[in-house]
């Protein structure tokens, strides 16, 4: 079974996380090779249990999460939780900061000594496959 990453990420990176998906799915485009899945979806709602639930159900059948770090990742509650559920999962988390931000590491990544890669491509592709 190919690997199949779950990308967290803030809203605020939502484009950036999408560009980087358009590319990783994108047979003709090299670099980057890997299935997705994500809750690119906006949700119109507060309710935690139903967006716990959608994050359960967009996680399931994936092997691993990387976590995009962008300037208020270290902000973002469903970061946290995402990267929570995950660990309860028993499958690793991955962490690399977008090109050109410099935001706070979040302290959920400290806590579990998830490290934080640079941005590259190729670490990219690394850190799905592996």
């Amino acid at each position: 079974m190919p690997n199949v990453c779950f990308f967290s990420f803030t809203e605020t990176d939502r484009e950036i996380v999408l560009t980087i998906k358009g590319r990783a799915v994108n047979p003709n485009y090299r670099n980057l090779n890997f299935r997705v899945k994500d809750l690119l979806k906006r949700w119109s709602t507060e309710d935690v249990s139903v967006i716990r639930q959608a994050i359960s159900k967009a996680m399931s059948g994936t092997s691993r999460t990387i976590v995009f770090i962008g300037e208020r990742t270290h902000r973002s509650r469903w970061v946290r939780e995402e990267v929570e559920m995950t660990l309860r999962n028993n499958k690793p988390v991955y962490a690399i900061r977008l090109n050109n931000t410099n935001g706070t590491k979040p302290k959920v990544l400290e806590e579990n000594e998830i490290h934080l890669y640079n941005w590259s491509e190729d670490s990219l592709q690394d850190l799905a496959t592996r």
